[in-house]
């Protein structure tokens, strides 16, 4: 028996019937398109509903932080660490957040577009992590831990 792989129709169907193979690692075509309601804190009952970050978001902050390190020599490990806040929560309300339920702040539902504004804010640094964390749950492809974090 050789050591080389299989080649053909035969070679796939081994593969489908193995635990090598690495669909657990691909993102539902779904979720980047529409995006997913996630908890990502499972304490609260905020759900965000956000796609994965990618190429898009990671464009944008690229961008944004060159433009704004012209102010420092270009040198973008200059900027300030609020700047940098700044450039990630708009680069994540752009290419990432739909939407958001059950998020309640000082008594009063916020809707999306309060909660966008909030997480802009100083005040807002931990939600705006809440919201980077639901961004990378949304790379999750395994059902039972999506279910988990939808509260279903």
């Amino acid at each position: 028996m050789s050591d080389q792989p299989t080649n053909g129709i035969f070679a796939m169907k081994d593969l489908l019937n193995t635990s090598d193979a690495l669909d657990d690692l691909l993102v539902d075509e779904d979720v980047l398109a529409n995006g997913r309601w996630v908890r990502p804190d499972p304490d609260r009952a905020l759900r965000i509903r956000t796609k994965p970050l990618g190429d898009d978001y990671t464009d944008m902050q690229a961008r944004l932080q060159r433009k704004a390190a012209q102010g420092f020599g270009g040198d973008t490990s200059r900027l300030p660490a609020a700047l940098k806040r700044q450039i990630n929560a708009k680069c994540l309300i752009k290419h990432a957040l739909i939407d958001v339920e059950n998020c309640v702040v000082r008594g009063q539902t916020l809707d999306f577009e309060g909660f966008c504004t909030l997480i802009q804010e100083p005040q807002g640094q931990k939600l705006l992590g809440l919201a980077f964390v639901a961004a990378n749950m949304a790379t999750e492809s395994d059902a039972d831990e999506m279910k988990e974090a939808e509260g279903n």
